[in-house]
């Protein structure tokens, strides 16, 4: 029996670590934190000594050694399937427990019924559409996981309406899973990270502007829209006196190629790409060759590298239906509307007034402080 107050789910990702050592600071020793992985024995991200690894499909020791004491509150950072299937299992031994979804975009959009949003018609030209008979032989498999109680979509779309709480800094997803997934939770506005945490301040602040390069998303992954971008850019620099930059150091194979391909063929030698990995201050020092960035992304994704170029003093573009964009004009901070970007927008660098105003504001919002009191609402909720 466990003698703990919280269960708390974690994606194998640099970010889980952050959490589990705020956690600590704020709430020590009560919490068992689950990592979920596809093969035990593999090298993790996470190195925190009482981390309990379990497979995918190992869950159900889960249910045998923690669940005679009921928790007080599960906390799924990024929701997946199995995690899906074990809510709907034990829903009738969790009694009180509050059951809170911490949302990390991916498991919001890479749901089907969200991921046909996240394009525009010129994206979906290029990626491959899903035939009407692998859609049927999908299902099939999966009523057949159903019925041998196994993790299975079914199960997990059920899940979505198990939790209590989701915490998210977007109010539009959380009106979107709502609306799309069927979870009727209450909205906690939650930001895991500091801006310290996601970049370090002081070194940014080393990097001033030098270039008038022109970014265009942050990865080949088409929630990017980059063609949308390369051919707006046609039409407001079409003596290509601007050199493109595209991070295309992942992604969808097919997409990535398309990218890399038209930007070449596009704008020629003026066309960049980052097609590796690179430490994080060596890629901060390439963007301080950006002075504009685009982000045509309908979907929330990006987030650190949109606050870590405002910060900078980049001037940055987004796809209005973004909730980024919407979360950022509305606490004021400078950001422009792509759809209605001009080559004058492209040409005039933001102010000096402007930069100091957005760093004052996004350190109101992402302070040490600010953040703890976001754990504290999840934790004491």
């Amino acid at each position: 029996m466990h003698s703990h107050e919280n269960l708390v789910f974690l994606p194998d990702s640099p970010y889980s670590e952050w959490i589990i050592k705020r956690c600590e600071e704020l709430f020590p020793h009560l919490n068992q934190y689950v990592l979920l992985v596809d093969e035990l024995g593999q090298p993790t991200r996470l190195r925190y000594p009482d981390l309990l690894i379990l497979k995918n499909n190992q869950l159900e020791s889960l249910e045998k050694l923690h669940l005679q004491k009921p928790f007080k509150r599960i906390i799924v950072n990024y929701h997946t399937p199995f995690i899906g299937h074990f809510l709907e299992c034990n829903k009738d031994k969790f009694g009180q427990t509050k059951v809170i979804w911490i949302i990390w975009s991916g498991d919001l959009y890479k749901h089907g019924k969200f991921l046909k949003r996240a394009y525009t018609p010129l994206t979906l030209t290029i990626l491959p559409p899903k035939g009407r008979f692998k859609n049927i032989r999908q299902g099939i498999h999966h009523r057949m996981l159903q019925i041998l109680g196994k993790p299975n979509q079914y199960t997990f779309e059920k899940s979505f309406s198990r939790f209590d709480m989701v915490g998210s800094f977007f109010e539009k997803d959380t009106i979107e899973a709502k609306e799309v997934l069927g979870v009727n939770a209450k909205w906690i506005r939650f930001a895991f990270l500091s801006l310290e945490e996601l970049f370090a301040e002081k070194d940014l602040l080393k990097n001033p502007i030098l270039g008038n390069k022109i970014m265009v998303g942050h990865s080949g992954s088409p929630e990017n829209n980059h063609l949308d971008v390369f051919e707006r850019l046609r039409e407001l620099i079409p003596q290509n006196d601007r050199v493109v930059l595209s991070p295309l150091s992942y992604g969808n194979p097919k997409y990535l190629g398309f990218v890399k391909a038209k930007g070449k063929e596009w704008f020629g030698k003026n066309f960049e790409s980052l097609e590796k990995f690179i430490p994080r201050e060596t890629y901060y020092n390439k963007l301080s060759e950006v002075s504009v960035a685009i982000f045509n992304h309908k979907i929330q994704q990006a987030f650190g590298n949109i606050l870590g170029l405002i910060f900078m003093g980049t001037k940055v573009f987004l796809n209005p239906e973004n909730p980024v964009y919407i979360e950022l004009v509305q606490a004021g901070i400078q950001v422009f509307d792509y759809s209605q970007m001009t080559k004058e927008d492209l040409d005039s660098p933001l102010s000096k007034e402007t930069i100091s105003r957005n760093r004052e504001l996004m350190q109101q919002i992402f302070n040490e402080e600010k953040i703890r009191s976001f754990y504290k609402d999840i934790f004491l909720s």
